[in-house]
């Protein structure tokens, strides 16, 4: 039960958290924004329009929006938001939740480059690029948050911190929180490394598997995207900053780790927010180094462990 309310929960709280970080941007840029409200606005919108799909479309692109939202909604199962006792699909191992964002990452390449458009087929290489080289800087950061703790699995970590200091280990805990914030910003396709807000073909990612997509198939493509991100800013809160995750499940503590969780995640996004305003477009050849350096810092982490 606890679990069914916690996927409700990150489905109908990742929009929200999407136009907050709109609105904020457009703050800091000079403009009244849009509210925050407005995704579902958007989402209610193109469910109402009709499917119209590309001549050399397959099934592929009928059946994998649904597919998409599918895994990220056993992602949220598996991702402790609220409390680190509740019974997670496969307990929430670190592994399990890599797969399905795997797979999640997958089915939507073979989305975009089913439409047969040049510009998916661009986005989908480089997306692929970029999950190659960020996959293995999450495993090292969540195996070096790991042996911090003696926990491989985010209700024991969450546990191990419940009853000790995750400042424990200064140096290692800093870099992972650096590593995982830069893979944040990759994973969600912000800038410096992507422009969510734009469709140009030399600043496009993410954006160019989904622009073949119309009417239901991109409201749930856009609301996944949501989704994903929640997942990604709930990871870095629950390694980094597991602060007020409740360790029983009596409501009392279960309201007040609600709100400490919807509290940090608009913090972070007003972090990421405030990061975007103040970043350029890096180029995408740049990107690998970018990685690279987050990548140094994980094996660091791993090092530090073994050396305190």
């Amino acid at each position: 039960m606890l679990d069914a309310l916690q996927v409700i929960l990150i489905l109908l709280f990742a929009p929200f958290l999407q136009g907050f970080i709109h609105q904020v941007k457009a703050r800091l840029q000079g403009r009244r924004g849009a509210s925050p409200w407005q995704p579902y606005r958007e989402y209610r919108k193109l469910l109402g329009k009709d499917r119209l799909l590309s001549t050399s479309a397959s099934p592929i692109t009928r059946v994998a929006p649904v597919f998409i939202v599918g895994l990220l909604i056993a992602g949220c199962a598996t991702l402790p938001a609220l409390t680190s006792s509740a019974p997670l699909l496969a307990g929430g191992s670190f592994f399990v939740f890599l797969s399905l964002l795997a797979f999640a990452r997958f089915a939507t390449l073979m989305l975009g480059l089913d439409s047969g458009s040049a510009f998916a087929g661009m986005g989908a290489g480089r997306d692929l690029l970029f999950g190659v080289l960020t996959e293995p800087i999450v495993l090292l950061s969540l195996i070096a948050a790991g042996l911090q703790r003696a926990a491989f699995s985010f209700p024991s970590l969450l546990a191990v911190h419940a009853s000790s200091d995750i400042w424990g280990k200064l140096p290692a805990t800093l870099l992972v929180l650096i590593a995982l914030l830069m893979v944040l910003i990759v994973e969600t396709g912000r800038l410096p490394i992507d422009n969510p807000d734009t469709h140009l073909e030399l600043t496009m990612i993410h954006e160019g598997l989904t622009l073949e997509l119309t009417g239901r198939d991109l409201a749930l493509i856009k609301w996944a995207a949501a989704i994903r991100q929640t997942l990604w800013f709930t990871l870095w809160l629950d390694v980094c900053l597991p602060v007020g995750i409740a360790t029983t499940v009596a409501p009392g503590p279960l309201l007040v780790a609600l709100l400490l969780w919807v509290g940090k995640c608009l913090l972070l996004g007003l972090v990421v927010a405030v990061l975007e305003s103040l970043s350029a477009k890096m180029r995408i050849f740049l990107v690998p180094r970018y990685l690279s350096f987050a990548l140094t810092l994980a094996v660091i982490a791993i090092l530090a462990d073994a050396a305190l």
